[in-house]
């Protein structure tokens, strides 16, 4: 199988700390996730992967698309959910999932629906996301990363701030993603997978 996703010689560091240096992997369709001391660089490489900080030297390539070559297009297939709060935060829910439709060209309703209802979002779709616990601001990034339909989705930390109830219910659908094969998910978490989801793991170590 041919990797959508590839990392060819990437070089970074924050200012004399080196966190990269010429490091290459490429992802094929399925879940992978990715493993990690803090301080291992897991979301300094996901923003990499994301376009959301530029190497130092280095190639990045999603479905095709070279990142340096073409920026935007490379953002377009790639979706990154990370930690904080989502950008846009004084649109209500289903505002900021209308605009991340006009950025994403397979944005689906269908699974938006069915992540809407499995992460319990419904009751707070009429609330500016800025007035959400940090958990449902949480929960609305995630069902947009479940919708987006972009061939590379980047999930950092996606367990983090849920409830019991939706934390079982992501790590289901994670499964789903991974036995369906179509996209490239990469999952930086400090909980183990769920054992039925088999993923690819990758392990990071200290630099």
């Amino acid at each position: 199988m041919t990797a959508v996703l590839r990392a060819e010689g990437l070089c970074f560091s924050y200012g004399a700390r080196p966190v990269f240096t010429m490091w290459s992997a490429g992802f094929e369709p399925g879940l992978t996730w990715l493993r990690g001391a803090n301080g291992t660089g897991k979301s300094t490489l996901l923003k990499l992967l994301a376009g959301a900080l530029e190497p130092f030297a280095g190639r990045r390539v999603a479905a095709g698309v070279d990142a340096a070559a073409d920026p935007l297009g490379y953002r377009r297939h790639v979706f990154w959910c990370g930690p904080g709060a989502p950008a846009f935060d004084h649109l209500r829910a289903p505002e900021f999932f209308g605009f991340m439709a006009t950025l994403y060209p397979r944005f689906a309703d269908a699974p938006l629906a069915d992540a809407v209802d499995g992460l319990g979002l419904r009751p707070f779709l009429r609330t500016r996301i800025a007035q959400l616990s940090s958990g449902n601001q949480r929960k609305v990034a995630l069902a947009a990363a479940l919708a987006a339909g972009t061939p590379v989705v980047l999930l950092d930390e996606p367990f983090n701030a849920l409830d019991a109830g939706s934390a079982a219910w992501l790590h289901a659908a994670l499964g789903r993603r991974a036995s369906e094969a179509a996209a490239v998910w990469l999952v930086a978490s400090h909980e183990a997978p769920a054992p039925q989801a088999r993923p690819a793991i990758l392990d990071l170590a200290a630099p």
